[in-house]
């Protein structure tokens, strides 16, 4: 048997199904995607580490990392990418070489609301 980190519906239900983690070092940043969530409806929580973000995440529909925290704590954010697995969202640039295949989703910077929203919901309809 082989083992995924594809989450099902289930597990979106048990976590509440709509608080989304957003860890990003810049303010800015972090305020922009969580209001672009919370006006379509999800509850946010954010986070400027890894290390504050963690117990949250777990219960979480899913977790959007900037790839800052790669540059700036490269190893716990990629452990971090490893356990969020399918539920986790990596924020890229696109001139970035810290793009690591962990089954996460990559979002290109910049974005836009829709792009996001299409990502989330992508990420919903495999659980499925």
């Amino acid at each position: 048997m082989v083992a995924t980190n594809v989450p099902n519906e289930r597990d979106f239900e048990l976590s509440g199904g709509r608080t989304i983690i957003v860890v990003a070092a810049d303010q800015g940043l972090r305020r922009s995607v969580a209001f672009a969530l919370e006006v379509e409806g999800y509850s946010t929580e954010s986070y400027d580490t890894v290390q504050n973000a963690e117990d949250s995440s777990k219960g979480a529909l899913c977790t959007i990392l900037d790839d800052e925290i790669l540059r700036s704590e490269p190893q716990a954010a990629t452990q971090f990418l490893k356990k969020l697995g399918s539920r986790g969202i990596l924020l890229v640039d696109g001139l970035s070489a810290l793009q690591p295949n962990l089954g996460n989703a990559i979002l290109t910077k910049p974005f836009t609301g829709p792009d996001l929203l299409g990502v989330i919901n992508s990420l919903i309809e495999a659980a499925r």
